[in-house]
């Protein structure tokens, strides 16, 4: 087995508004996403998957080649609209679903990212962010359970694997943050998952949105998915009944995704998302997650203010002398397809 990390790049970084997954907080330029090939590397890693928007590989092999060293297999995917895994092929789209198609920009979200990634992946992965630090015990975590089979019992459905954090552990105090708040049984399996909007320090208290709108009021403490999992592919075939699912509910209101005609605002392009699917695998009884604890620090960049934060508790971090400045020995080249 080729240990791959999966790393997810395609966002269009909108609250930012520069491509953040690029945006240098090493004290040589280094990105956060180089951070994450760092310790992939450093717990044994030697493949990683990118997945990404087609316009933007120049920009991430610009990034890439001269830095990462030769032994760490980089091979890059595009993420595209038109890639609708589940549905037929060569079947003639419903006109609702091809005019959602044509007036969507923004890509399909985490869960079609790796289920469009699927034919590189046929051994165990870890999937994470590309513009967030883990530290280096999640990759160490998670390389453990690669090959593993995670299932409790002989007979029970197919067992995966998340990296979790503490939930006021991971938020920026420069506006909300969307978090997978979970909640784990005293064994230490995922009961529920449930992907929280807008996660915000307001006063002494820490609240968020739910998906249905409705407006929570969090302890700080809740175990809290930030996008570090462990896949087989045996996640796949669900992915894609799920994403045919979410393509019927898309199409389904008013015909597709509000354009904002007649001076309306419009309305949020509805996402397949990682931790609603897995939510409702657990919830069927289809699928089964192991939750594996972290205290590492976690970073990560939303907003523009948060670069303070990331760069900051990077420089601590190499200041202490965990990881080195450089980050990378310089290299002649870098195993990139």
């Amino acid at each position: 087995m080729n240990p791959t990390m999966v790393l997810l790049a395609a966002g269009m970084s909108t609250r930012y508004g520069r491509l953040k997954q690029l945006e240098p907080v090493g004290p040589k330029g280094e990105a956060l996403l180089d951070y994450a090939a760092f310790d992939a590397r450093r717990a044994g890693f030697s493949r990683v998957v990118l997945i990404i928007r087609e316009e933007l590989e120049e920009a991430f092999r610009a990034h890439i080649h001269p830095s990462w060293p030769d032994d760490l297999e980089v091979v890059f995917h595009h993420q595209r609209l038109a890639d609708l895994p589940g549905l037929p092929p060569g079947e003639e789209l419903d006109p609702s679903l091809a005019s959602a198609l044509a007036r969507r920009r923004k890509p399909w979200g985490t869960a079609h990212a790796i289920l469009s990634a699927r034919d590189l992946l046929q051994d165990a992965f870890v999937l994470l962010n590309a513009d967030d630090f883990y530290g280096p015990a999640a990759f160490s975590q998670g390389l453990s359970l690669l090959g593993r089979d995670l299932r409790r019992d002989p007979g029970d459905p197919p067992g995966f694997g998340l990296v979790a954090y503490t939930l006021e552990d991971t938020l920026t105090r420069h506006g909300g943050v969307t978090r997978g708040v979970c909640k784990v049984d005293r064994r230490g399996w995922l009961e529920s998952v449930e992907e929280v909007f807008g996660v915000r320090r307001v006063g002494s208290a820490i609240a968020g949105t739910s998906v249905s709108g409705e407006e929570m009021v969090l302890t700080g403490q809740e175990p809290t998915s930030t996008n570090f999992w462990i896949f087989t592919p045996e996640i796949f075939p669900f992915l894609e009944r799920g994403f045919k699912e979410f393509l019927g509910e898309v199409t389904a209101v008013s015909g597709g995704v509000n354009s904002g005609e007649g001076g309306q605002e419009p309305a949020p392009e509805p996402e397949f998302l990682i931790p609603t699917q897995v939510n409702r695998l657990v919830a069927r009884g289809e699928a089964q997650v192991w939750i594996l604890r972290t205290h590492d620090p976690f970073l990560g960049i939303t907003h523009p203010q948060d670069w303070e934060w990331a760069a900051g508790g990077i420089r601590e971090l190499v200041q202490e002398g965990l990881y080195p400045d450089p980050l990378w020995a310089p290299v002649e080249g870098a195993g990139v397809e």
